[in-house]
């Protein structure tokens, strides 16, 4: 039974607090795990979602993430969300607003991260930056949090970063706030979120879904001619069925590059350049 579930790719969401994450157990009924001996932290799971409360902090976060890729062996097929609350400090990032990620930095270090998004939604962009203490004050148009960073870094030794995903309600702009107050919150914006993750189910399915995906567009010879590496190979196989799943019409795009001879590509450094306008093109 163990190596059937295996087969599953799965939704690895992790949330700091049960309060930003019990909407979602409700919703997809997610039940308290019996969890090997080494994990040590709160899983809510069905067949494909696994939910994980990690605490506090980039510490906590890191740990997370590594401790369950370890026991559970998260797979490069699989999906990395994580979903927690955030202080905002402007007209844009006001009390309430949701947004998806698209640029990481970590205060105490100043790195930045680029998840890959390939997925069209219906969420606001931004930038999350990672602190490690409350603040009171911070730019207009950035969600600040206490995570996100840490869950990249750790995410990044299982998953690419198009498997990585990451939402944040602003909660708060600094002040101590009630969890039954961020659970309201969570509420408010449920169905831009489960939208989210239902989308991230429909395109996962099971480990053989890239290969299905290579099977009914020659990928293989697409992934060749764009001269991708592993990563850029699973991203392109990725686009493609989203595209798919979302009525997309990729073939055409794609004749037109082949004859305007867009592709094949001469170099590796030609083929990213290729998918990144692909990507731009398609989504």
């Amino acid at each position: 039974m163990q190596e059937d579930l295996k087969e599953l790719s799965m939704i690895y969401i992790f949330s700091a607090f049960y309060a930003e994450a019990k909407n979602i157990i409700d919703h997809y009924g997610l039940k308290k795990e019996k969890s090997p001996e080494t994990v040590r932290f709160d899983v809510f799971a069905n067949d494909s979602i696994r939910l994980v409360i990690t605490g506090v902090g980039e510490i906590n976060a890191a740990a997370a993430v590594s401790n369950i890729g370890g026991a559970y062996g998260i797979s490069p097929d699989d999906e990395i969300l994580n979903v927690g609350c955030g202080a905002g400090f402007g007209n844009e990032t006001c009390l309430g607003s949701i947004f998806l990620g698209n640029k990481l930095t970590e205060q105490m270090t100043g790195r930045t991260f680029y998840p890959d998004m390939l997925m069209k939604t219906n969420l606001m962009e931004c930038e999350i930056v990672t602190v490690t203490r409350v603040l009171n004050e911070g730019r207009d148009s950035v969600v600040y949090d206490m995570e996100a960073a840490a869950v990249y870094q750790a995410a990044a030794f299982f998953v690419g970063p198009h498997r990585m995903h990451f939402i944040k309600l602003v909660s708060d702009a600094g002040e101590r706030i009630d969890q039954s107050k961020i659970t309201e919150l969570f509420a408010l914006q449920e169905e831009k979120i489960y939208g989210y993750i239902d989308m991230l189910l429909s395109v996962g399915g099971n480990k053989a879904s890239i290969d299905d995906t290579k099977s009914a567009w020659n990928i293989d010879g697409l992934i060749s001619d764009m001269r991708c590496s592993k990563v850029m190979g699973d991203q392109l196989a990725q686009l493609i069925k989203y595209c798919r799943l979302s009525g997309i019409d990729y073939k055409a795009v794609l004749d037109e590059y082949y004859t305007k001879g867009m592709l094949p590509c001469e170099s590796k450094r030609e083929g990213k350049k290729c998918l990144f306008e692909l990507k731009q093109r398609l989504l």
